[in-house]
């Protein structure tokens, strides 16, 4: 199998499971020898903030000599960013290796459910006095089942200590198929009206989970969690605000203090403050768990992390804006973090955005701001309808990437910046191409 190979058979795999009773998982996993069993993990959770602080978790680590594996769900556009084993994506040969053992495993498997008859559940006598059977369906593992299965053997392979999976937001992640974590960490703000995703995390706390460490949530949304802990005896820890004093907000990095102790990060955005927190107090539980990490090592880990298309500043002159966003509450969170760098920026907003629900979102939030917004590029590839209706600031809809990279440029002023947002594989094909455009 070719890398190509490798990356086909899992694009070509199903996008959801077949069955949800989580069959694939645990027959893959007792081929291999049950890895999950050898692996310590904690699952990653929430609205959004999720890779912000599974990256954060992970320089740490790294600084403090604990190798780390992470897995991504759902599937990515390049598929080796799924499966990182400290901070590193899987290289060509390990992606190959991994998606070959687990295509091969699936035609094994298959072949012996086969040859090998199951009773059915009424089995009785035929007319021929023999017992009826029927042979059992073949195994057909979706995209996300096929990235666990090449995750739990690879961690397994690298020995990874501590190992961290972000939860996809579909409600058919496989790994909630694995034995409960010993903690869960849920990133971002849950919005109360959010009843499925509160359902998700409410089930998944009854299943064993021992500690929680929590975003700040909204009242309603902090009294179910809170409960729902009590009530299975779950320690929940959430940061203290009072214990937050921010130093240094600027579009180059934040220092910031918390519980008397200071911290710096390349990253920008006051959001990114509370993801922080949220690792900080993450990093304190798992030094409860066999994980202790020193001061100085948190502060090299925090402040090494740069993320691409996390509220990254692409250029200053002109100011552009990338940032991989594509919830509403991910969307209110951009774009207040934004507003504290006013002063810089300007009110004179260009959008550039993919077709669909987001151009609404952000309409309806930046106005709400204060802000101008002064055109929208909106990028329609494939057969995609750009969601423009009620929309009363210029739009301009292209179907080149490159083409509308190059009159965006061209057209932006002094006064004006850009943000680009949209979700990951969109965000990072124009923050790559606009790179280049600009000659980096």
């Amino acid at each position: 199998m070719t890398y190509h190979n490798a990356v086909k058979y899992i694009r070509n795999a199903p996008a959801e499971p077949e069955n949800r009773n989580g069959e694939v998982v645990q027959t893959l996993c007792r081929y291999f020898g049950d890895p999950q069993k050898k692996l310590k993990y904690l699952r990653l959770a929430g609205s959004n903030g999720k890779t912000v602080c599974a990256a954060m978790l992970t320089s740490v680590m790294k600084q403090a000599n604990i190798t780390v594996g992470c897995l991504t769900l759902p599937m990515r556009e390049e598929v080796r960013d799924n499966i990182r084993i400290a901070s590193l994506p899987l290289s060509i040969e390990e992606t190959v290796d991994y998606a070959s053992r687990v295509c091969r495993a699936v035609q094994e498997i298959n072949r012996s459910r086969a040859e090998v008859p199951a009773k059915t559940d009424d089995a009785g006598e035929s007319g021929d006095g023999e017992p009826q059977t029927v042979s059992l369906p073949p195994l057909v593992p979706s995209r996300s089942e096929i990235l666990l299965v090449m995750a739990l053997l690879a961690f397994r392979d690298a020995n990874c200590r501590l190992c961290l999976i972000e939860s996809d937001h579909n409600g058919t992640d496989p790994s909630k198929f694995l034995p409960a974590p010993f903690a869960a960490v849920i990133c971002g703000t849950i919005p109360s009206g959010e009843k499925q995703e509160i359902q998700r995390i409410r089930s998944y706390i009854r299943r064993g989970v021992q500690e929680i460490v929590s975003a700040p949530q909204d009242r309603d949304a902090y009294q179910i969690l809170s409960d729902t802990c009590a009530a299975v005896n779950c320690r929940l820890t959430v940061p203290s605000r009072s214990g937050l004093s921010v130093r240094r907000l600027t579009l180059r990095g934040t220092d910031f203090s918390y519980r008397g102790k200071d911290y710096s990060l390349s990253l920008c955005g006051k959001f990114q403050i509370f993801n922080a927190l949220v690792v900080l107090e993450t990093l304190d539980m798992l030094s409860r768990h066999g994980f202790p990490v020193g001061y100085e090592a948190v502060c090299r880990g925090l402040a090494g992390v740069r993320l691409p298309g996390k509220f990254e500043v692409l250029s200053v002159m002109p100011l552009i804006i990338a940032d991989s966003t594509h919830t509403p509450v991910a969307i209110r969170t951009v774009c207040d973090s934004m507003a504290d760098f006013r002063e810089i920026t300007g009110n004179k907003i260009r959008l550039f955005l993919p077709a669909g629900d987001l151009i609404g979102h952000y309409c309806q939030v930046l106005s709400a701001l204060g802000y101008e917004i002064v055109q929208i590029t909106v990028l329609c590839e494939k057969e995609e309808t750009p969601a423009t209706d009620g929309i009363d600031c210029p739009v301009k809809i292209y179907t080149s990437r490159k083409e509308a990279i190059r009159q965006t440029l061209a057209a932006l002023e002094k006064d004006t910046f850009l943000l680009i947002s949209g979700t990951h594989a969109f965000t990072d094909s124009v923050r790559y191409d606009l790179l280049g455009a600009l000659g980096f």
